[in-house]
């Protein structure tokens, strides 16, 4: 399987990390024991040499802060927009870029979270809530002026970033489907600011236009109205065709804000129809995070006999990523 070098915290803050520590560095060879380097030529930094420095042990990594909440907004029963003042707000807004939050002191709480793409400046970031669960209730009677846990950021929540990243004064189609829309928005913002075309095709699903169409009417985004699954599960024809066209016309990158069974299935479509994976894909990674750190093992997947990926903070090539689906 075909994984990226670069894992998502290489050379930041927080590297090493507790998986260089004991030996399970994702960028560096000589970290776990081998003979010779396969860390990135793009920076001087060296993971091996980062932990010699640090006696052996991993840098501080991200601890829990306490944040005030500026914001709360209703949407309806199971939805709360939340808006939480942090330091360093702009460290939190960059692609893939996601936080744990939870109302209490216990860590069992934390919630993953995907920070909204939006163009503010006053220190602070955005969360959108589904509650549907133990950990997400607890966030029901949330106010403005109360405070919450925040621990971040992180930067997996998006596959195929550097595809996102390098794509510049070209086309790109993004097939989304309810809440998927949400963290999909900050790849809709990152293709306009690179000069790209985007061309947004959505499946309101479960939550609705109102939730989903106040963050549509905010950015401005133009989409199509499109039914995804059909009622046997399986793609529509409209969306195939929809996947078919845009090959032809030239699209260059395809993002995918779907649920892991809609998008093996995507993946499949596209496939189909660039079966020398010419064309480019990146998609939300939500369902994969749980600690973050890469260390509790819910976001692994085994790919060889020795060799085992965490998707919480490994970048994959998504052909390959939708085998592990």
């Amino acid at each position: 399987m075909d994984v990226y070098t670069k894992c998502s915290n290489y050379a930041t803050d927080t590297c090493p990390c507790v998986l260089a520590e004991n030996g399970k560095c994702i960028e560096c060879s000589m970290c776990r024991g081998e003979d010779y380097c396969t860390c990135s030529d793009t920076v001087s930094f060296c993971v091996q040499q980062e932990l010699i420095n640090n006696g052996g042990r991993a840098r501080q990594q991200h601890h829990s802060m306490r944040c005030e909440v500026r914001y709360v907004k209703e949407y309806d029963d199971v939805f709360r927009f939340i808006r939480i003042a942090v330091p360093d707000a702009d460290d939190f807004k960059k692609l893939g870029a996601y936080v744990f939050v939870r109302v209490n002191e216990n860590p069992f709480f934390d919630v993953p979270m995907s920070v909204l793409y939006e163009e503010y400046s006053n220190g602070t970031i955005g969360l959108i809530m589904h509650m549907v669960g133990i950990k997400t209730e607890s966030f029901r009677s949330l106010k403005k002026g109360d405070c919450i846990y925040v621990r971040g950021p992180y930067y997996n929540g998006i596959q195929g970033r550097s595809a996102v990243a390098h794509l510049r004064g070209r086309r790109a189609a993004m097939i989304c489907r309810g809440i998927g829309f949400i963290p999909s928005l900050h790849v809709i913002g990152e293709l306009w600011q690179n000069h790209n075309t985007v061309d947004v095709y959505l499946d309101w699903g479960r939550p609705g236009k109102q939730v989903l169409g106040f963050f549509k009417n905010q950015q401005e985004i133009h989409v199509n109205e499109v039914r995804i699954i059909d009622q046997n599960g399986d793609l529509t024809e409209d969306i195939k065709r929809i996947i078919a066209k845009a090959i032809d016309d030239g699209i260059e990158l395809f993002h995918l804000g779907l649920s892991d069974y809609l998008l093996k299935r995507a993946i499949e479509a596209i496939e189909q129809n660039d079966p020398h994976h010419r064309i480019a894909i990146s998609c939300i990674n939500n369902s994969h995070i749980c600690c973050g750190e890469g260390i509790c093992g819910a976001c692994t997947k085994d790919i060889g006999a020795d060799q085992t990926v965490h998707l919480c903070k490994e970048q994959l090539n998504l052909y390959e990523y939708k085998r592990l689906l």
